[in-house]
């Protein structure tokens, strides 16, 4: 990688938000890669991979919240469709990139999440152009202010840091991790600390937990946060879509369980969503590179690690 590494900064909570202004705040601060951002204006959560068709996207250029970002957009749009404009378009011009980094999430994004995430769906976008990409996400709703998420945010460097091979000992190493990581994204969820010590950085399977919905019919007043039809449509209902039942999923090796009991999970998230008749020929070069971030890290954090890589 020639040259001083190029970042490019995302989310789904949208430019202002709290996660974001934290993750870029320390990534400028670590001073190891020039970091731009292109990121949603406003809330765009649950959009997952969506992109907008058939209107045109307006691009802002706005004061960058830390200084030292080279460059920073809000887009009127979804999270893939701020990476796609970035990437795919004169608003970056000339600009490569070598990491993507989305969030930090308010929120985890683990299990089946995954498929909802527009945090994870700005990432995969990046994966889609070839970018390797990190999606980030602190599991805990409550999270507001940039404080909330300081602990992920200098995790989150040493994980950028590793990617790129620019730790202590990296250096000269050959290519860095990312590098095997195209078409890849790795998904990272920070446990909320409650009365325990973060155990460290563990290298997980996906699982299938997940709320479900609970929608409860309601009557109120017409206005923005209720459905896009005319009021006096004969028989409409409107339908509010409310935290329901969770689906546990607790076997040991996956993202949950690492959740659960204080672990930071790491995953690595294919583009491709067939089922494998075969071996995945990338599988052991996928894991392998994301193994040595992971490690690296740790080691860098002085965290201990964890993770059942046979299995994944």
């Amino acid at each position: 990688m020639p040259g001083r590494p190029r970042i490019l900064i995302s989310n789904d909570d949208g430019i202002n938000a709290p996660g974001i202004k934290a993750l870029v705040s320390e990534l400028v601060k670590a001073d190891f890669a020039d970091v731009y951002v292109c990121a949603p204006s406003g809330e765009r959560s649950a959009q997952s991979h969506a992109i907008t068709l058939g209107r045109y996207l307006s691009c802002v250029p706005t004061e960058p919240t830390t200084a030292g970002v080279i460059e920073s957009y809000a887009v009127d749009g979804t999270p893939a469709d701020s990476v796609m404009l970035a990437l795919c378009s004169p608003v970056f011009q000339d600009v490569s990139f070598d990491l993507m980094i989305s969030g930090i999430n308010r929120g985890d994004n683990a299990g089946l999440h995954v498929i909802y995430s527009g945090t994870v769906g700005a990432a995969r976008e990046a994966a889609c152009k070839g970018i390797p990409a990190m999606a980030l996400s602190l599991d805990n709703h409550l999270a507001r202010k940039a404080d909330d998420y300081a602990l992920s945010a200098s995790l989150a460097v040493v994980l950028a840091k590793a990617a790129l091979g620019v730790l202590p000992g990296q250096e000269g190493a050959g290519r860095a991790p990312a590098a095997s990581l195209k078409g890849v994204v790795v998904n990272v969820n920070f446990p909320i600390a409650q009365g325990q010590m973060l155990q460290g950085l563990y290298l997980a399977r996906q699982s299938v937990a997940c709320v479900f919905p609970a929608f409860k019919e309601v009557t109120e007043a017409p206005g923005p946060h209720l459905a896009e039809i005319d009021e006096h449509t004969p028989n409409s209902r409107v339908f509010r879509n409310y935290a329901g039942m969770v689906q546990e999923d607790q076997e040991e090796g996956n993202d949950a369980y690492a959740l659960k009991n204080g672990w930071v999970s790491v995953t690595p998230l294919s583009l491709l969503s067939h089922i494998q008749l075969g071996q995945d020929p990338r599988a052991e070069t996928v894991v392998n590179a994301v193994s040595q971030i992971v490690s690296r890290a740790a080691a860098e954090a002085g965290l201990s690690t964890s993770g059942v890589p046979a299995k994944l």
